[in-house]
Formats: structure tokens, sequence, C-alpha cells
């Protein structure tokens, strides 16, 4: 078996390769894809999810090989996706688990500020809008927050609290898109060679707490709610999708957050707005692998991430800090002090967290039981209804596996709630956090090498590790076989 291990995780690498050593002693690894031989019979492939241009080749042509990622992911990494494959599956499914294990999600096509009530009007679902229209006449404190979410980024970007339709408003033209370094040189050069002046902004020229954005003055000139949220992150930062490589899978567009960035919002096209769920300001944080066409798997090991602040509702702290909590938008020193990043099992050690006597069949588990079942529940369905309502969408073929991130909430009575569902997922080596990785790998492994018959399945030797991983579904027989024969750079 020919191995090439390029993990989005560099420190990862080298304990993948062990773990493959440990079902195929004779592997061999080669480190420069350039230098991959095409053609061989048995090939196994994990790479950084965002750089795939030529990966599949070698794929396409040998007789036994795998993949770590199907050609697309869209119907769950993306969003706006997510929410219509939720809705497509219980429109005739009212008994599904997704129907009450789903934030309401209302999708939104936002173009410019102006235009916000046209998108409020032209949604499928108007509970938005009456939600932000009976918010007017309430106080702060007692209105309905939503979360908008842009469709189209991740690691927590453009994240934002709204209430109001003049909120949501405000929130808009956010994005610049992303321009390498020669391209800003020379767009910031005049004909003569010398820099331009450049023009100041309106909230520049205003003092920064009269400038209130508002439908008649659409748009925001600076980011205060992304700064305040990110503390000393990057704002210009290239995106670890930003790659010299060209990333066939990449089909989002790449953005950055600036201070002083100004463009459409049609640029960023759909978003999501979901309620915030009541309860402590952290989320659960699982892990899921799907191998082939189709059999799903969760980690029985998941983490607990929290807000790196104290939790206060947005009227009385606008600081994003403290409401959300991907460590994403945490500085790399401040989650590890803050201990940002739990071990959910061996969270909550004192018993502290109560919730109300269930009403159904596993009140008499502990709530961590009860989360992780629900969990397994919800990933097992989302999968089924994403291969099956938006196959064009999730691409499932046999060659391929991919490892997923999926992030929950919990409520206050226990009920575990779906927030996002993140390809090539980041992990982290400091804390809980590294071993819980290393296992994880070691089971992925013995999966993934099961599943391409370089492992006995069932072998007692195994039995430890593959346990790490508990089934929670098998779609193979009835998805059938897929037409798709070829993977190319151009159908991605």
């Amino acid at each position: 078996m020919h191995a090439f291990i390029n993990a989005s995780a560099a420190w990862l690498n080298e304990h993948i390769k062990s773990f493959i050593q440990q079902h195929v002693p004779d592997a061999v690894f080669i480190d420069d894809f350039d230098e991959f031989p095409i053609g061989v019979d048995t090939v196994f492939q994990f790479c950084d999810g965002w750089a795939l241009s030529q990966n599949f080749t070698a794929i396409n042509v040998a007789k036994r090989g795998l993949i770590n990622a199907y050609p697309n992911s869209d119907a769950l990494a993306r969003k706006d996706f997510l929410a219509a494959v939720v809705e497509y599956w219980t429109a005739k499914r009212p008994e599904s688990i997704l129907r009450k294990h789903v934030p309401v999600t209302v999708r939104l096509t936002l173009d410019y500020a102006e235009y916000v009530d046209d998108a409020l009007m032209a949604a499928d679902d108007l509970s938005l809008l009456y939600s932000l229209e009976q918010n007017e006449a309430k106080d702060a404190q007692d209105r309905e927050c939503w979360i908008l979410k842009p469709s189209l980024v991740d690691c927590g970007a453009g994240i934002r609290l709204f209430s109001t339709i003049e909120e949501l408003a405000s929130h808009l033209e956010l994005a610049e898109n992303e321009t390498d370094d020669d391209e800003e040189e020379e767009d910031g050069e005049s004909e003569d060679g010398g820099a331009e002046a450049e023009t100041p902004s309106e909230s520049e020229k205003a003092n920064g707490d009269s400038f209130t954005p508002s439908l008649t003055t659409p748009g925001l000139d600076s980011l205060d709610a992304l700064v305040t949220a990110t503390g000393t992150l990057a704002l210009n930062k290239p995106s670890p999708s930003s790659s010299s490589k060209p990333p066939i899978r990449a089909k989002k567009p790449q953005y950055v957050f600036k201070a002083g960035g100004r463009i459409p919002s049609a640029q960023m096209r759909a978003f999501v707005a979901i309620p915030p769920l009541d309860g402590r300001k952290w989320h659960v944080r699982a892990y899921a692998l799907s191998v082939g066409r189709l059999k799903v798997h969760v980690a029985r090991e998941m983490l607990a991430l929290l807000a790196v602040e104290p939790y206060q509702p947005p009227w009385e702290n606008p600081s994003l800090k403290a409401s959300l909590t991907n460590t994403a938008l945490q500085d790399e020193a401040e989650f590890v002090a803050r201990e940002s990043m739990r071990d959910f099992w061996a969270a909550d050690p004192e018993g502290t967290i109560k919730f109300p006597d269930r009403s159904d069949s596993s009140s008499d588990l502990d709530w961590k039981t009860h989360v992780f079942y629900q969990i397994c529940g919800i990933t097992a369905e989302l999968f089924r209804a994403a291969a099956h309502t938006m196959a064009d969408k999730f691409t499932t073929l046999d060659k391929c596996f991919e490892l997923f991130a999926i992030d929950f909430l919990v409520d206050a009575g226990g009920n575990a709630w779906l927030l996002e569902v993140n390809e090539t997922p980041a992990f982290y080596q400091h804390g809980v956090a590294g071993p819980i990785s290393l296992r994880l790998m070691e089971a992925v492994v013995c999966v993934t090498m099961e599943h391409m018959g370089m492992a006995q399945a069932g072998d007692p030797r195994n039995a430890a590790v593959r346990n790490r991983l508990v089934e929670v579904l098998d779609e193979t027989a009835k998805l059938g076989k897929s037409n798709i024969t070829e993977i190319t750079a151009e159908c991605m």
C-alpha cells in the first residue's frame, strides 16, 4: 500500500503513519505527492481537506484506494444547504428527530442594507420578520434575539446578534474580498508611482459613539463588533484555505474581514439566522466519521468548548466573546489559560448542572449519556437526509471518507440542538484536546483500513480501538452503487 499523509494538523502526520503501520507494516509512505506513483494498486491518502488539487488522480486509477474527502459535502458544511436538507427531510417526516433538535432556521439572501425588508418578505419562513417587528415595541431584555451567520464563511467570522430590522441592516456590507499583497500594492499606487491618498471613511469623520448605521445610512465602515470579539486576532491574515495549490474543493469565496472594508454584502450572499437557546454559553463538539457509501460513526469522546468570558446578554455586554464559543475567535494562550476546551465526559465533576425531569424513556440516564444518545440519533438522521435529499451536494463514493466536527448546543432541559457541521476540523495538540485527537485518529485509521480490506473486521486485537467509534448509520444497501467513475478538478 502506498500512502500520502499530509493532514491539515501537521503534528498528527507521524502519528497517523504509525497507526497505519499497526495494520499494514510494509506500507510505503510518500512525503512529496509530486513523486507519488500513479497507477499503483492500493492507495491511501490523508490530506489537507482544502488542498486536494491532484490527490484524486491517484484514487481514480487505483484498484483499491481511499482518500479523506468527498468530492462535495456542501449539503452538510454550508449553513444554508444544511437548513434546506433539514427542511426537505422533515417536511414529509414530522416524526424525524431533526424536527425537534434543529433550531428554527430562516434562510435569507441579503444584498444591500436598503433591501433587508425585501429579503425578510421573500424568505420562505416569515417567523423572523414577525419576530423582529414584535421586538420593536419591547425593551431590549424582553426581545427575542437572533444570530446572523454567513453561510460561506467559517471560523466564527461574521457572526452577529440582532433583534430588530435596524440592527440586522446595520450588520450588512461587512466583508472585503481577499487580495494578495501584489494586487494591493498595485492598487495603492498612483500613476506617478506614489501612494494614493486614502479617502477618510464616514466612521473616521464621525465620532465613533455618534455613528449609528441605519436603513438610511446603510453598512458599516468598521467592524467594531468583530474586533471586540477577536481581540488581537490578525484580521488581515489569509485563511487556511489560501494556498499556492489550487483548492479544487474550495467553493467558498475567500474573505478577509478588515477594519475599513466596505463592499456590497451581495458578495456574501446567503445567510442563516437562528435564535439562540437558553443555557450556558458552551457547546459540545462531536466527531463523525463518514466512510464510503455510506457508513457513519460517532466518536464516543467529545469536547466541551466554552466562551472565553462569562455570559452577559448583548444589551448589557456587546462583546461577542461572552456569546461565541468558537475557539477560532480566541487566542491560544487565552483558551488554554481559561480551559475553553474540556473533556465533555469529565465536565461538571461536582454534578452542578441539573435538568428538569425528562418525560422520555432515557430519564434514568445521567445527562451526559442522554446528550450522547441524542447526538448519535441526530447525526445518523442528518447524514441519511443529506444523502437522500441533496445527493448532488453530498457526493458519497466508496473510495472516500471524511471526518466531520459537529457542534451541538445543550439547552436547560438537557436537549441537544444541532448547531453546524465543520469540514476539515482543527485538531489542537495542547490540553485535553491532544490525547483525544490521537485516540480519535487511531480509531479512524482502524475503521478505514477495515473498509479497504487492509485490516480484518472484527479482529479482537482492534476491538478496544474500534470501540471508540459507534456506528450509527449504514445506508450502503439503500444508496446502491454510484455511477461516478472519475473525479476531476473541473467537477469540484
